[in-house]
């Protein structure tokens, strides 16, 4: 999906600079969280410097540009430096009118911060990250999406068709784009309802709000309400109805409940393959001389570190099963899930999986492991459990079985509307 790149006077002027990298900036650059890697930084000095003060008509004592990756998205930092507090002010003033979303800028004493070259979401989360803002703890989201009713689905085309139904929108997508829609959709099976995961301490009849609205509402033991509707409407041929939802996360990743561990938390299900004795095997391995579950968990998360037994390679969302993406050694979030979940139930850990948002980057799928006494503990396999689970998770949809498909028409439009 492309994005409109957003630029400013000071970003037009130094386009031409040199690509070689340099040793960071600022001191906040040196010492990276998990998911943050610097790419290039350098200062901008002379008549360079000069010429871009002289544009935004402020002087200038330091300028430099830091070019990043935050947990696989790409956003550019410029620091803009002056010697007093008061032209640091009118700078902001200038870039706010320039910039309108104070998600792309800050004001720290004498300097100016603007993110670049980034969505809203990758800024701001580029600013908790790196210490430009302090990092809240807790957070509530508004979404908005249109979502598919879907039963059963082709897993290794469900990005390639959501991707499709996105950029072709509601109006005729024309001749090629619904042939290949309607070539997508073959591998899916449709109905009228949809399973998702109930927000903590909220009524699962007050969860959501749909359009059309549901008809019925059946919770169910695993923190899952269906919602089924009489007729969902088309689009685009798919049936699809509009949802709409807040929920909060926290930095705990911890969803409390008085669930005990059932022996269906342990099952081997056609998506995650328990009972196959050379994975049964392999989990013995890996959490040898591990005696307590959350070491056991921590060496299964360990193992699946990124690049050290599955690289981060083949087409986006995919789902190859357990046994094909240990043998190829590679996958994505969602076939690092699937293998967490198989293993950590062959080493006896109650474990389930869970999808959503990971906020300011795309759909991804994590898993959740059962802690008797406190509640569900999120995990990320994909991140090894470096990327903690907290305020960037956004879950809601949750399988004890595997089956979970999550077919968007609409991207969700995600924003922010508390911070604690």
């Amino acid at each position: 999906m492309t994005r409109r790149q957003i630029t400013t006077l000071a970003l037009t002027a130094v386009t031409t600079l040199a690509a070689a990298a340099a040793e960071p900036t600022d001191r906040r650059f040196t010492q990276l969280p998990f998911g943050c890697t610097v790419t290039r930084s350098e200062p901008i000095t002379g008549d360079q410097k000069d010429r871009i003060a002289q544009k935004l008509g402020t002087p200038l004592w330091k300028l430099s540009n830091t070019y990043l990756v935050v947990q696989g998205e790409t956003v550019q930092i410029n620091i803009l430096e002056t010697t007093a507090e008061e032209d640091a002010r009118k700078l902001y003033s200038t870039i706010a009118g320039m910039r309108r979303n104070p998600a792309f800028y800050r004001l720290e004493g004498t300097r100016v911060i603007e993110f670049c070259k980034a969505t809203p979401a990758t800024a701001l989360k580029a600013a908790y990250e790196l210490g430009f803002a302090a990092k809240p703890n807790r957070v509530r989201y508004h979404i908005n999406a249109r979502v598919a009713t879907v039963q059963t689905a082709d897993y290794m085309a469900l990005n390639e068709l959501s991707n499709a139904l996105a950029a072709a929108g509601p109006g005729n997508p024309g001749e090629g784009a619904s042939g290949r829609i309607a070539e997508l959709s073959k591998g899916f099976s449709f109905g009228a309802s949809l399973a998702l995961r109930v927000p903590r301490g909220v009524d699962a009849a007050d969860a959501y709000r749909f359009a059309p609205a549901p008809v019925g509402t059946e919770t169910q033991a695993n923190d899952t309400a269906i919602y089924t509707f009489a007729q969902p409407p088309r689009t685009l041929g798919i049936p699809a109805v509009a949802l709409e939802f807040s929920t909060a996360c926290d930095n705990t990743g911890l969803t409390p409940t008085d669930r005990a561990a059932e022996p269906g938390l342990l099952a081997a299900t056609p998506y995650w393959p328990v009972d196959d004795p050379a994975l049964i095997a392999l989990a013995k391995e890996i959490t040898a001389g591990k005696p307590t579950a959350a070491a056991k968990v921590q060496a299964l998360l360990e193992w699946l570190a990124p690049g050290r037994n599955i690289r981060a390679s083949g087409p986006a969302g995919s789902r190859w099963g357990v046994k094909t993406v240990l043998a190829r050694k590679q996958g994505h979030c969602w076939d690092s899930a699937d293998c967490f979940v198989t293993l950590a139930r062959a080493a006896g850990i109650p474990t389930r999986q869970v999808g959503g948002w990971l906020f300011g980057t795309s759909g991804h799928v994590w898993a959740e492991v059962l802690v008797e006494g406190k509640g569900w503990q999120q995990v990320d396999p994909t991140g090894a459990g470096r990327l903690a689970c907290g305020i960037y998770h956004i879950p809601y949809v949750t399988t004890e079985t595997g089956e979970m498909p999550i077919l968007y028409v609409t991207l969700p439009r995600i924003e922010i509307i508390e911070t604690r």
